[in-house]
């Protein structure tokens, strides 16, 4: 089974999962940034990881829903390396 990181960054979650969520494994988690990030709703609508850039959610006027997890630079690398694909949307 192949594990993937799906990186959304300039469709919101909820229209992403209308049109993509067949692809989704329970291996995989998803990563937001930009778009992606900026309109999350309150709950998850998945049961997957959802994962965010501290340092880009540092420069959000909001704090993200209590659902994502914030992963620093170093972080971020290990956690794109620790997945066998990667497909950013």
């Amino acid at each position: 089974m192949t594990s993937t990181l799906h990186w959304l960054r300039n469709t919101p979650l909820p229209s992403w999962l209308e049109q993509h969520s067949h692809l989704l494994d329970e291996t995989d988690a998803l990563l937001m940034s930009g778009v992606a990030l900026n309109q999350l709703p309150p709950e998850s609508p998945v049961e997957l990881p959802v994962y965010a850039r501290e340092q880009e959610v540092a420069t959000l006027d909001t704090a993200p829903p209590d659902y994502v997890v914030l992963k620093s630079d170093e972080q971020w690398v290990e956690l794109v390396l620790s997945f066998q694909q990667q497909m950013t949307w």
